[in-house]
C-alpha cells in the first residue's frame, strides 16, 4: 500500500504490536513473521513483499541449519534422562564447601550444558528449575542467585556448539568452523570470570551465598567420590 509514517511512530507500532502478540501467548515465530508481512504490506510495496520468500527459502535450505534441530533434540534427551540434574549435583558436591559454591556450581553447570546443547532456552529453563530453588532454600541472596543463573545460561550463545553461531554463519556467509573455534576461549573466559566474581562477592559478604557446613561438605564430597568410583 505504500503508506508513509515517521520512523518514530513506525518503531512504536512495530514493538507495540510485538508486545501485544506476545502477551496473547502466540509463539515468537508467528509474532515476528506476521508483523513483518503486515508492515511490508502496509508500508512497503509489492516488490518488497515478493522479496521476502526469495530471501527466506535460500537460508532455510542451507545444510548448516540442519544442526539446529539436532542440538535441540540433544537438549531434550539430556533433560528427560536426568543427566543435567546429576551433573549439577556432582559439581555442587565439589564446590559446596566454598562460599557461594552453589552459585558457582550453577555457572559451571551452565557452561558444561552450553557445551552440550548450544541452546540458551534449554539451559535457562532447565537450570532455573533445578538450581534456583536449591539456592533459595539455602538462603542465597535472590539477586545473586538469579544473576548467576542468567549469566551462566547466556553462555549457550557463545560456547560451541552454538545455534546462534550457526545462524550467523549462514546469514553472514562466514566459516562456521572458524566462528566456533574463535568462541571457545571467550566463552570459557567469561565463565571463569563469573565464578571468580561470585566467589569474591560471597567471601566479602558471606550472607550473599553461605557455604555448606564442613561436615555436610565432607559428606557430600565422599559420596560423590564413591559414586565416581562405582
Amino acid at each position: 500500500m505504500g503508506l508513509e509514517l515517521p520512523i518514530l511512530w513506525l518503531s512504536i507500532l512495530m514493538f507495540g504490536g510485538l508486545g501485544v502478540l506476545l502477551l496473547l501467548g502466540l509463539p515468537m515465530a508467528f509474532c515476528t513473521g506476521s508483523l513483518a508481512v503486515l508492515f511490508l504490506f502496509l508500508f512497503g510495496n509489492s516488490a518488497m513483499l515478493n522479496m521476502l520468500p526469495s530471501r527466506v527459502f535460500p537460508f532455510m535450505t542451507d545444510y548448516q541449519l540442519s544442526a539446529v534441530p539436532l542440538f535441540i533434540f540433544m537438549a531434550a534427551i539430556l533433560e528427560k534422562a536426568g543427566i543435567i540434574e546429576e551433573l549439577f549435583d556432582v559439581v555442587y558436591k565439589w564446590l559446596g564447601g566454598l562460599k557461594g559454591g552453589l552459585a558457582s556450581a550453577t555457572v559451571v553447570s551452565c557452561t558444561l550444558l552450553a557445551a552440550m546443547v548450544g541452546v540458551v532456552g534449554a539451559t535457562e529453563v532447565t537450570m532455573g528449575m533445578i538450581a534456583l530453588p536449591a539456592m533459595l532454600r539455602r538462603n542465597y541472596d535472590a539477586k545473586l542467585a538469579c544473576g548467576s543463573l542468567l549469566a551462566g545460561g547466556t553462555l549457550g550463545i557463545l560456547i560451541p556448539p552454538s545455534v546462534m553461531a550457526i545462524v550467523y554463519a549462514v546469514v553472514a556467509q562466514q566459516s562456521l568452523g572458524e566462528l566456533l573455534i574463535g568462541s571457545v576461549f571467550p566463552g570459557l573466559l567469561l565463565s571463569g570470570m563469573y565464578v571468580a566474581y561470585v566467589t569474591a562477592r560471597c567471601y566479602i559478604n558471606p550472607k550473599l551465598g553461605p557455604a555448606l557446613p564442613p561436615t555436610s561438605a565432607s559428606r557430600l564430597l565422599k559420596s560423590s567420590s564413591f559414586c565416581a568410583a562405582r
